[in-house]
């Protein structure tokens, strides 16, 4: 019993200690969960071989993975060793930057308005740009089927704005192709068209559109398929903090377009591909748009 008497002050204050660290471990997980989003990675050129050892985001001594998509924070760094490999990053205050090992490392600075809303889309940014996955779903064509097929569009009569340029993309059929937007009924009026000898096309809805309208696309063996649709002069309903969220109009873009893809009924599926298709050659719009014409949609 002597013996256990001087332990007493020493449990004592490791009881405390121990009270302590319980007490200050919410609050450090506060401080990871209060992060200030700054950016998001939108590409990456590694090496195959080992692409964790090319590059790595330094984040509060930690060393994290690069992935198309990833958020970037306040006080991240960027750093890239191997001399062929690059991370384009996208960020508030950088907007869009190329960082290779010459530029490395490369501190991330600056904080995006909204910016932790924002990341489930920017997920579904990334990937898109990974690999098809191999088993391809029944709806969708082969190259070498012949049968013109149009998938965009199909779920339910699609509401459009007047004035916007529309995209459409389509599999199968023989060039040259034609599409036009018209009245419905036979031999309604065109109101717009335009001429194709690839499998994809843009026209404009004319700003006097009123009303349910028919988009149509006819191959050179005269086989057509068409989208119902209807003008509508309000414009799709994009919550504000996807551009507030989005480090770049462009990236706001595709997010903006993924948003209108989830919704339900899907009648806002051309304008989110004409959305889409107005970022320019921006890698995350075009294969959006090339997956839409092949069937592919998000989960809704």
């Amino acid at each position: 019993m002597t013996r256990a008497a001087p332990l007493l002050p020493a449990l004592r204050h490791a009881l405390a200690a121990l009270l302590v660290l319980v007490a200050v471990m919410p609050a450090m997980a506060r401080d990871a969960d209060m992060r200030t989003p700054a950016g998001y990675i939108v590409g990456m050129e590694l090496p195959a071989t080992d692409p964790g050892m090319a590059a790595h985001v330094q984040r509060e001594g930690q060393k994290m993975p690069v992935q198309i998509g990833g958020a970037l924070f306040d006080g991240d760094e960027v750093v890239v060793r191997d001399a062929g490999a690059a991370v384009t990053i996208e960020t508030v205050n950088d907007r869009q930057l190329r960082v290779d090992a010459t530029h490395s490392p490369h501190r991330v600075t600056g904080a995006l308005p909204s910016g932790g809303r924002f990341s489930a889309l920017a997920t579904m940014i990334g990937e898109l740009f990974e690999s098809k996955p191999a088993a391809r779903t029944v709806n969708l064509i082969g190259r070498n089927d012949e049968t013109l097929r149009l998938q965009m569009g199909r779920g339910a009569a699609q509401r459009v704005v007047p004035g916007t340029r529309l995209w459409l993309g389509w599999q199968g059929g023989a060039a040259p192709f034609t599409i036009e937007i018209r009245a419905p009924g036979e031999g309604g009026a065109v109101l717009s068209a335009t001429a194709a000898t690839g499998r994809s096309a843009a026209l404009t809805l004319p700003s006097t559109a009123s009303g349910p309208l028919v988009l149509e696309v006819r191959d050179s063996a005269d086989e057509a398929v068409q989208v119902g649709l209807l003008a509508q002069a309000d414009p799709p309903p994009v919550p504000a903090w996807i551009s507030e969220g989005a480090p770049t109009p462009a990236f706001g873009q595709v997010a903006s377009a993924l948003w209108l893809l989830e919704r339900k009924p899907a009648e806002w599926d051309l304008q989110a591909a004409a959305l889409a298709a107005d970022a320019g050659h921006y890698a995350a719009a075009e294969e959006l748009l090339r997956r839409l014409a092949e069937g592919w949609k998000p989960k809704r």
